[in-house]
């Protein structure tokens, strides 16, 4: 089931350029992101590394197994295995989660630049549920990609493929090296440029307001309460 990883990591790469891609015409053509950093090469090429890592550690569970030997993949059982159905449940609903909390927001967006509603900020649809539930979309397709990958790295055919020995090790450095992804990702998304973000920014806006702090105290930050 080596196929697997690389297909869902297609979706998922597919599916982020075009969304991006969208957004960005959709906004004359301009990253907001980008406005204050565009005018210095210097910090236009810290943004670009900083990018090129996060696609890196993102993609590292795909990665190890695009790196084993193709002559071993013939050898992997043809047999769906439990972490082939865990990912894929985990990647399907991470992936739809997050695709449901993106459109929402967009068309919240497009109702309110044509004036179908004065709301300051959305509490409707998923995002009743959790306050960040692109986020807990992105967090979960992860882990399934990395469920999906890590399957065949602790197989033999993986640990012969990475050149380890099998056992406690092997079976570590293959889990590590998948689960280096979602860790990332979370670690990215509650400390650094996700949640932390945008929390202050609408805490900084709205803090004051009584419906806002409503809405705060009753909606759980990531994992969503149906």
């Amino acid at each position: 089931m080596a196929e697997c990883p690389r297909g869902v990591g297609r979706v998922w790469a597919t599916r982020l350029g075009t969304y991006l891609f969208s957004r960005i015409s959709s906004d004359e053509g301009t990253d907001s992101r980008f406005d204050n950093i565009r005018g210095s090469p210097p910090k236009f090429l810290g943004a670009f590394f900083a990018q090129a890592t996060w696609v890196t550690l993102c993609l590292m569970p795909v990665l190890a197994v695009n790196a084993l030997p193709a002559s071993l993949f013939s050898t992997l059982p043809a047999a769906i295995g439990i972490t082939d159905i865990l990912g894929a449940l985990l990647f399907v609903g991470g992936f739809s989660f997050e695709v449901a909390a993106d459109r929402q927001k967009n068309k919240w967006v497009q109702d309110k630049n044509t004036k179908k509603h004065n709301e300051e900020f959305l509490t409707r649809g998923l995002w009743s549920k959790s306050r960040h539930p692109n986020y807990f979309g992105e967090v979960t397709l992860w882990s399934g990609i990395a469920t999906l990958a890590g399957g065949v790295l602790v197989s033999n055919v993986g640990q012969m493929g990475m050149g380890l020995a099998g056992g406690p090790l092997g079976v570590a450095a293959a889990l590590a090296m998948a689960g280096v992804s979602p860790a990332f990702v979370s670690l990215l998304l509650f400390k650094v440029s996700g949640i932390p973000l945008s929390e202050g920014k609408y805490d900084k806006r709205y803090g004051d307001r009584k419906d806002y702090q409503e809405w705060k105290k009753n909606t759980p930050m990531f994992f969503p309460k149906f």
